[in-house]
């Protein structure tokens, strides 16, 4: 096949997303003064919806290329034979993911609709474990037309959060904050922060040091010429993102009076480039960015010296979040480091942004002075809580570089948006995990919440109370969390501490109007979910059931648990309800843990038929075949099959 580079196109652009940017430049190591009325705008290109590429992990990752490749081919044959112009032919086998999922380059782009078509249709193949499409991500900002430097005001009690009550607590020693970014450029206040990092960007048309991976995550510019990164794109100066988020997690402080505190002064930096021209990155490059930051293994990488405590990605791209990065994010959050995320600058819900719709992830909000949140944040049930991310009034003072292209000399610079909350939240984990390095992401996260000044849309976070709730004296300190209502009566009912552990975390609010509670004993972990049409009733997350349960999407995929996880011979079930639909997971040792939807039509039918006992168990959850048909295998060699015209029918 002709192996076509990849190019970036004129595109039509979606609305403004996630990271808000002011830009203005001060003088290197000086005080800040009054910079230009109307400085150069740096405002951020939007990232394309339009791809390319495609993401596709098969059951059998060693297959040949050229087999994986007509599998992609035909699929894309059959998902689009009717629309207009020609099918999309395979140009390139990109890379293999640290999943060991692979990328694959069409010869043309396809847009939302094309890209929805093709990977259903790969969904359905059973070869294929999962399938998504590969977006490009981009930097969260505005452009700022008013100047107006207030320096360090959020790291204040009076108008921001109270650092320096958490100053005296703990100062971030120990920690390293990885920045998944575009990269660092050299600054008096970052250099003696900064650990080795690495270039993750693998396109050499958006690399802009004119290769591929390496060994040096130094920024090289992103300017841009009208037109260039999208049609209707307006002319750009660098926007030295990277550098200016490093900056407010973990500046140097307290030294000589040169420039800025960070917020966690004691942590270091490890700087990450995932983003390049255009402040764009693929999603791709970026999962694998976030396994080698948190000590992974990634194929084709050295090993990390130095693995970052906790990931920052001020970034985003419109839509779901993939299994790609989803899978990235867990094996991160498995190794406890906890990611955190700009929920994004849209004046939207944030549940349609990625990564803050994915899970496992602590989403950043943005607020002005006094904790006002700030208009254009992402809001909704994903944001976990809210940092000042400043307005073009009231922008947050950091550390960028005083060239308008390649690097030039460091220096002072506002900036605004959730892309700045994020990383103030970053140094606060840092803080944290000092006082306690023994703290898992998902305690993290509900101290942030449970420490923080108001209810959930004024969910400021309070660093000096977080570290106080969490430091370590002489002992790990009671947690005083209370099992209440209807899950307190189940988790007593069924065994309490003795079995399920004590709570970790207090009651909190899942989907569509339920609760929930985590317990932990000796590192296992329970999760108790109350639901007013299912009661109260537990997940078991580590067993095979629950991780299914959690892959699929909790409470939002399979529904709430209509009952506790039960053994039977053989095997074990778990049923689980989503509005009107039935969810029956089973598992055993020689099928591992698939859904039967009871009241479908293929769920009844097998019920009818004796369940496990008559067609077996089953061996896959429901999937799309290509020729329309929905189908589900069971372990006795039964397939059923079902169209809306004919019904169900079985084959052996």
């Amino acid at each position: 096949m002709t192996v076509r580079r990849p190019r970036l196109r004129a595109v039509t652009l979606p609305l403004a997303v996630t990271a808000a940017l002011a830009f203005s430049l001060q003088p290197a190591a000086a005080a800040p003064v009054d910079g230009p009325e109307s400085p150069a705008t740096t405002s951020a290109a939007q990232p394309p919806k339009e791809t390319d590429r495609v993401i596709v992990k098969f059951r059998e990752p060693a297959a040949a290329e050229t087999v994986k490749e007509q599998v992609v081919e035909s699929a894309a044959d059959e998902a689009l034979a009717t629309e207009p112009g020609a099918t999309p032919e395979v140009t390139e086998h990109v890379k293999t993911t640290v999943a060991d999922a692979d990328v694959v380059r069409l010869d043309r782009e396809l847009d939302e609709a094309e890209q929805d078509k093709v990977v259903d249709e790969l969904r359905a193949d059973p070869a294929v474990e999962y399938a998504e499409p590969d977006r490009l991500a981009a930097a969260s900002w505005l452009p700022n037309d008013v100047y107006m430097q207030s320096a360090q005001w959020a790291n204040t009690k009076s108008r921001g959060i109270d650092f320096p009550g958490a100053w005296d607590l703990s100062r971030g020693n120990g920690q390293t904050i990885g920045i998944l970014d575009t990269g660092i450029t050299s600054h008096p206040d970052l250099n003696s922060k900064v650990v080795t990092g690495r270039d993750f960007i693998t396109s050499t048309d958006l690399s802009v040091d004119g290769n591929g991976r390496d060994a040096n995550p130094r920024d090289e510019g992103d300017r841009s010429a009208a037109g260039q990164c999208g049609t209707g794109s307006p002319a750009r100066n660098s926007s030295w993102h990277g550098t200016h988020v490093a900056g407010l997690a973990a500046a140097a402080t307290n030294n000589n009076r040169v420039g800025i505190a960070g917020a966690a002064p004691g942590a270091r930096i490890q700087p990450v480039r995932v983003l390049g021209k255009c402040t764009f990155g693929w999603v791709s490059d970026i999962a694998d960015a976030v396994s080698w930051a948190s000590g992974a293994t990634v194929a084709g990488q050295p090993r990390n010296p130095n693995p970052s405590t906790v990931i920052n990605m001020s970034l985003n791209y419109p839509g779901n979040c993939g299994n790609t990065l989803q899978a990235a994010i867990n094996t991160a959050v498995g190794r406890k480091v906890p990611v955190v995320v700009a929920a994004g600058n849209s004046g939207v819900n944030a549940a349609g942004t990625a990564p803050a719709n994915c899970a496992n992830t602590i989403v950043v909000g943005a607020a002005g002075p006094n904790g006002v949140p700030a208009g254009y944040s992402n809001i909704g049930a994903v944001v976990d809580v809210l940092a000042p991310g400043g307005t073009a009034q009231y922008p947050l003072l950091s550390t960028v570089n005083s060239s308008v292209s390649t690097p030039g000399a460091g220096t002072y610079g506002n900036q605004y948006g959730t892309s700045m909350a994020a990383p103030l939240v970053s140094g606060t984990v840092a803080l944290m995990k000092q006082a306690n390095p023994g703290l898992t992401p998902a305690r993290i996260e509900q101290v942030l919440k449970s420490t923080s000044t108001g209810p959930l849309g004024s969910l400021q976070i309070n660093p000096a109370a977080a570290v106080r709730a969490v430091a370590l004296t002489g002992q790990v300190q009671s947690t005083n969390f209370a099992a209440k209502g209807g899950i307190g009566t189940k988790w007593r009912a069924t065994g309490g501490a003795a079995k399920w552990g004590n709570p970790v975390m207090n009651e909190a609010n899942a989907a569509n109007g339920g609760r929930y509670q985590e317990f932990v004993k000796s590192g296992r972990k329970t999760t108790i979910y109350w639901h007013s049409s299912t009661g109260a009733q537990i997940v078991e997350n580590p067993t095979a059931i629950g991780k299914r349960f959690i892959n699929n999407g909790r409470e939002r995929g399979l529904g709430f648990p209509a009952s506790d996880e039960r053994r039977v011979s053989g095997g074990a079930y778990q049923l689980f309800r989503n509005g009107t639909k039935q969810n029956k997971v089973l598992w055993s040792s020689n099928t591992g843990a698939h859904a039967v939807q009871e009241n479908g039509a293929i769920g009844q039918r097998w019920k009818s038929a004796g369940m496990e006992r008559g067609w077996g168990w089953p061996t896959t959850s429901e999937y799309r075949a290509s020729n329309g048909e929905v189908q589900q295998r069971f372990s006795k060699g039964f397939t059923a099959h079902w169209t809306a015209k004919r019904g169900v029918w079985i084959t052996r």
